[in-house]
C-alpha cells in the first residue's frame, strides 16, 4: 500500500513538473477545447462570422504578463494547451 501510494506521488509530482511555467507574449484567445479554438480561428476569417451555427462553451482572453503552464505546442500546427486557475486551455496556433 506504501509502495503504490509513494510510486503514485512521484508520477503526479512528474507530470506536474512536465508543464513549463511560461509568461503570455501577447494578448491572446484560449478555448475550453481545441476545436472551439479552431471555430473561433474560422470564424475570425469571415470578419468574425462562423461560417455555420456554432454553440461556443465561452474562451477566455489571457492579457500580455499572465502566468500559465505550458503543457504542449504541437509541431504540426502550433496549437497551444495550457493550465491556467486549475483548467486546460487550447489555442489553434500561438502564442508560444
Amino acid at each position: 500500500m506504501v509502495r503504490t501510494l509513494t510510486i503514485a506521488i512521484v508520477l503526479l509530482s512528474a507530470s506536474a513538473a512536465a508543464a513549463d511555467q511560461r509568461t503570455v507574449p501577447e494578448n491572446t484567445l484560449f478555448c475550453p477545447s481545441w476545436a472551439e479554438a479552431h471555430e473561433h480561428s474560422l470564424a475570425a476569417l469571415n470578419n468574425g462570422r462562423p461560417p455555420y451555427k456554432v454553440n461556443w462553451k465561452g474562451c477566455i482572453v489571457l492579457k500580455k504578463g499572465d502566468q500559465v503552464d505550458l503543457v504542449d505546442v504541437a509541431k504540426t500546427d502550433g496549437a497551444n494547451e495550457i493550465i491556467y486557475k486549475g483548467k486546460h486551455w487550447f489555442t489553434d496556433g500561438g502564442p508560444f
